[in-house]
């Protein structure tokens, strides 16, 4: 797995679930950060997630799938 930092992306891709919907629209699954913030007791309520910049690459599936979604993504970021 990769975690991506998001921050140097054009502006409506810097938000992990905004990448992660448009992703989807390449058919692309990545994995927005905040589903891995971990808020026990809801004690952060009043604040964003520390990880909404952020999403998660799997590299698990075989070679030619992932030169095929990583071109993806690369096409989708250029066209931001």
């Amino acid at each position: 797995y990769a975690f991506v930092a998001l921050d140097n992306l054009p502006e409506p891709l810097r938000d992990g679930m905004s990448f992660f919907r448009r992703a989807l629209e390449e058919q692309v699954i990545v994995v927005p950060g905040e589903f891995f913030d971990v808020n026990p007791g809801r004690r952060r309520g009043h604040l964003p997630s520390r990880l909404k910049g952020f999403v998660r690459i799997s590299f698990g599936p075989d070679i030619e799938t992932l030169r095929l979604g990583l071109d993806r993504l690369d096409a989708m970021i250029r066209t931001a």
